[in-house]
């Protein structure tokens, strides 16, 4: 049987991969490309947030139930959005804007920085379902 932070995690694996898979890859299908990277560009930091938020919380219902295997698991899923959104993000928005004004070099970092909020997105997905299925 499920627990409430069980219930949590998999309603955070849902989210990410809703947004991973759906939203981000249709807005660029959808909108050109400088309103999808603005849209993108509002829709970031709120997503890394409530993954932060959520993440957080299941880590304290786990540090409770006395879960170490999931508590250690949430503890990199919750590390992984304060990383990627206080730190990844200002510095792809800022690289952006600059690949904007013509900055060559600012497209490498971009795609480097970009390339590593992937992956992460990537290892928080591969955790959630560790979580779920120990």
């Amino acid at each position: 049987m499920m627990n409430v932070a069980d219930i949590l995690t998999a309603g955070l694996l849902s989210i990410i991969l809703f947004f991973s898979f759906s939203v981000a890859r249709n807005i660029h299908r959808t909108l050109d490309k400088e309103n999808a990277g603005s849209l993108l560009k509002v829709l970031f930091p709120k997503y890394f947030l409530w993954s932060a938020l959520i993440s957080f919380l299941c880590l304290i219902l786990y540090i409770v139930e006395g879960q170490d295997i999931q508590l250690i698991a949430m503890s990199f899923v919750f590390l992984g959005s304060v990383f990627s959104k206080y730190y990844l993000v200002p510095r792809i928005n800022k690289n952006r804007d600059l690949i904007k004004e013509g900055d060559s070099m600012a497209k490498k970092t971009f795609s480097s920085l970009h390339l590593t909020s992937v992956s992460i997105n990537m290892i928080q997905i591969a955790l959630l379902v560790i979580i779920l299925i120990i």
